[in-house]
């Protein structure tokens, strides 16, 4: 099975914030396989399925995005399950 990595972030529910996570990721050339994003009052948490956890990681920390980074597998097209989670 394939694996890959979920990046959570928590942030400001705010016109934009999904934008800039997006527009950090895309100047580094990460694409986003999967988005969910959520909020509830003054915070959001968005979860993302990346196609470069590496690329993701160099670009996250120096942008002010803390995250939790998920280890998922693909089970079939467009499916993904959650394996472990470690903190960063």
């Amino acid at each position: 099975m394939a694996r890959a990595s979920q990046f959570t972030l928590s942030h400001e529910n705010r016109p934009g914030a999904l934008a800039y996570i997006a527009k950090v990721l895309g100047d580094a050339k990460v694409n986003i396989f999967a988005c969910l994003t959520t909020a509830s009052g003054n915070e959001g948490l968005t979860r993302l399925i990346v196609d470069r956890a590496d690329k993701a990681k160099q670009a996250l920390a120096p942008a002010g995005l803390g995250y939790t980074e998920t280890d998922v597998l693909r089970d079939a097209p467009g499916h993904w399950q959650v394996t472990k989670i470690s903190f960063k």
